[in-house]
């Protein structure tokens, strides 16, 4: 059986995600202990008893999407021996799914995401950006769109490529605006977004310069599990390229929709970290295949009884 597994991104965050997990697992215990030390945070607090307000913190939400991805996918691997073919990850999980790959260790790729989050956050701070989620418009037309009314000096452009009807732009909140208003004029629906999705575009550079530079400090492996990028959307076990891949994630569009479509070749699909964020596209794109969540540990038990019976048939 060939497995995939995809980490979400920001947005899957909640108080409380993970805890039946936490109170079972000794892999899970450890990494929170691990973190907390690491940046000097109370993670169960965080993650367990804090409000939905501090949570959704980038400073917070960052390394508690990471932690918790990353804790789940060590109990499928140490404690089940659930070992995927292929890893992706969808926005910030991109960081939780090169870990799963093995090109980064647990360590180091929690300080990559905690100083990404505080590079991005020193940017923001003197920015006037935002982003938007629009519906309704081909990608072709939104592209158009956001050209028409983009200049060299103050631009949007689309950050998230989700599928032909949808799409997340991002850009200088002037020109934003502006794409709105078209869009709306043409019927399109629009959704306000947090910023702590990303930018993906070239306003990013200074904090892709400033993460090259910690980069440099962090040990990159070859993996013996293959890492999918969603913006390059090629396949690699190489270190190095996955030292790149975090740069382009930085600063250019994100292209899930087409990231999904490499996934056909895949029996069953694992969403591994907090939530069902990935649920609704996985299960309308193929509705064929084997999809689980994992929030619990009866999750994983299904995840098991799919597997063992796939293993029987053969």
């Amino acid at each position: 059986m060939k497995i995939a597994m995809l980490f979400p991104g920001y947005g899957s965050q909640f108080v409380g995600m993970g805890k039946s997990l936490y109170d079972e697992s000794r892999i899970m215990q450890e990494h929170f202990e691990q973190a907390s030390t690491c940046l000097d945070m109370n993670f169960v607090k965080l993650c367990f008893a804090s409000s939905e307000l501090d949570i959704a913190k980038m400073s917070v939400a960052f390394p508690a999407i990471y932690l918790m991805s990353s804790s789940i996918y060590s109990i499928l691997r140490e404690d089940e021996g659930i070992v995927p073919d292929v890893v992706v990850g969808y926005n910030i999980g991109e960081f939780s799914a090169i870990y799963a790959s093995g090109g980064i260790s647990f360590v180091d790729g929690l300080y990559v995401v905690s100083k990404y989050a505080s590079f991005y956050g020193e940017l923001l701070s003197g920015l006037n950006v935002s982003l938007i989620k629009v519906s309704g418009l081909s990608s072709g037309i939104l592209k158009e769109i956001c050209e028409q009314y983009s200049t060299n000096d103050a631009f949007a452009s689309i950050a998230i490529y989700l599928n032909e009807q949808e799409n997340i732009v991002s850009g200088y909140c002037a020109v934003v605006e502006q794409v709105e208003a078209a869009v709306k004029e043409r019927a399109g629906k629009v959704e306000n977004l947090g910023v702590e999705f990303g930018l993906h575009n070239s306003i990013m550079k200074p904090v892709a310069d400033s993460v090259k530079q910690y980069l440099e400090k962090v040990d990159f492996k070859d993996t013996d599990i293959k890492f999918l990028s969603s913006t390059e959307l090629d396949v690699t076990k190489s270190g190095q390229s996955l030292k790149a891949a975090i740069l382009e994630y930085i600063t250019s569009p994100l292209k899930w929709r087409q990231t999904l479509d490499a996934l056909d070749f895949y029996d069953m699909i694992i969403e591994v970290g907090p939530g069902t964020t990935l649920s609704k596209s996985i299960k309308e794109l193929y509705p064929e295949k084997h999809f689980i969540s994992i929030n619990s540990q009866k999750d994983i038990d299904e995840v098991l009884k799919i597997v063992a019976g796939e293993e029987r048939e053969i």
